[in-house]
């Protein structure tokens, strides 16, 4: 991804013309903050990144360590029972392993007596001898991963791009992950391999990209949401690798079906502090009916899901007539545009199948290259659409931590951002005889290669 550059007036007023004319979301939200994205080109965004989220740990730490304080609740982030609660499950399931226990039934070295929260491939690292003991430093070794994995996929960016992606890097929702230390820092930093992985080898990566995805999602399901961003490259050899792996991934689903039942029993969901379809329907219910849901929940989620579909059939119909270029079955495969798919695909999937806890939006943060690609391009069909979906990721980054203030309305930004990335991929999306050429054979379209 080139540097983002300032945009020019004669640029924006042409732009403007052939619209007919800044609308009011172009005054007052999309120049303001394109203008904020571009300013300072000349300095590097990332450094600033970098200091800012050194100085936030470093505030944490020294309020634990110097002067006995929890500083996390006055940002918006909630403690756990204790630092690294998460993490903690896991290196306490190592210890009952080796013990001889199943932790994903039974795990009694766990001070708060939890089974493993996670899948069975997390107990392969069992035998390495880890144990509670290790539960610091693992952590402090899953930040650092999560950080400097985001710091790699952005490229070089103006300082105003940097305040922006501060911000992100320092919200509630990434926090969260981070004082819990929840293994989805882990899976993001695998999947931002991935993502490097098919910007330096570009060749390779059409197979093992989508191989390194299939082993983040036997770990914890949701992953597989991302195979499909493959698929969308256009690329014929990707395009397989994924329909592979997410074949081999349905095998797993089949052979692992009891635990993967059980994980799912037992997991963890609420609605504060957490995103998903479920939430704001459930609210209205509640606020209207009885206290509790007295049917099953398969009913209650189709409920939830029948008005998401709906809604994404709508927009889906509006941005292939509006907003689809003549040219766009051509191949689009850029690592930023294979990240922006991932982190898009991920959180649609999670945002309509379950509650989750707002750490899962830290993939939120793989969409930041692409959408700023495009954010900085007045020109390009998609930019005030990219800048408008950059604005509503950091609204949900932080909001969902008013979330009792708000009484769950917080959950409107969910749904605003699912119906955007709804939008982006309808947008971006190839046509069905692409796809079909890409994935059953043929000759796949080569109209020519281009930054998306």
């Amino acid at each position: 991804m080139a540097p983002l550059m300032r945009a020019s007036p004669s640029s924006t007023m042409k732009t403007s013309a052939q619209s007919g004319g800044p609308n009011i979301v172009e005054r007052l939200l999309v120049e303001p903050l394109r203008g904020l994205l571009t300013w300072r080109p000349g300095a590097d965004g990332r450094l600033f990144l970098i200091v800012v989220v050194a100085g936030y740990l470093a505030a944490i730490a020294a309020g634990r360590l110097v002067w006995g304080v929890d500083i996390w609740p006055f940002l918006g982030v909630p403690s756990g029972p204790s630092l690294f609660f998460d993490a903690r499950n896991l290196t306490a399931a190592w210890e009952c392993q080796r013990l001889g226990y199943d932790p994903l039934y039974e795990s009694p070295c766990d001070p708060w007596g939890r089974p493993l929260m996670y899948l069975r491939p997390w107990l392969l690292f069992g035998p390495l001898g880890l144990d509670q003991s290790h539960t610091f430093v693992i952590a402090v070794v899953l930040i650092t991963a999560l950080f400097v994995s985001f710091c790699l996929l952005v490229p070089r960016v103006p300082l105003g791009t940097g305040i922006v992606l501060a911000i992100a890097a320092c919200s509630p929702a990434v926090m969260l992950g981070v004082e819990r230390g929840n293994m989805d820092l882990f899976l993001f930093s695998v999947l931002a391999a991935s993502i490097l992985l098919w910007r330096a080898f570009p060749s390779v990566a059409r197979v093992l990209s989508p191989v390194i995805v299939l082993l983040a999602a036997t770990t914890e399901l949701y992953p597989v949401f991302a195979l499909p961003a493959f698929v969308a490259t256009r690329s014929q050899i990707a395009a397989r690798a994924a329909a592979a792996c997410a074949a081999a991934f349905v095998v797993y689903i089949a052979y692992s079906f009891r635990d993967v039942a059980h994980a799912t029993r037992i997991a963890t969901q609420g609605e504060g502090f957490s995103y998903g379809v479920r939430i704001l329907p459930a609210h209205l219910y509640h606020l209207v009916g009885a206290d509790r849901w007295a049917g099953p929940g398969a009913v209650k989620q189709l409920l939830a899901v029948v008005p998401v579909g709906f809604l994404a059939v709508v927009i889906v119909t509006r941005v292939r007539r509006r907003l689809v270029a003549s040219n766009h079955d051509q191949v689009v495969d850029s690592a930023s545009f294979v990240a922006f798919y991932a982190g898009a695909l991920i959180y649609l999937g999670t945002f309509a199948i379950a509650n989750n806890f707002d750490y899962r939006l830290v993939f939120l943060l793989l969409t930041f290259p692409q959408l700023l690609q495009w954010a900085s391009e007045p020109a390009h069909r998609l930019s005030s659409l990219a800048v408008v979906t950059l604005a509503a990721i950091v609204l949900l980054l932080w909001v969902g931590s008013l979330w009792r203030w708000l009484n769950l309305w917080d959950e409107l930004a969910s749904w605003a951002l699912a119906g955007l990335f709804v939008a982006l991929i309808a947008a971006t999306m190839p046509s069905l005889e692409s796809l079909q050429m890409a994935i059953g054979g043929g000759r796949v379209l080569q109209a020519g290669r281009r930054r998306s």
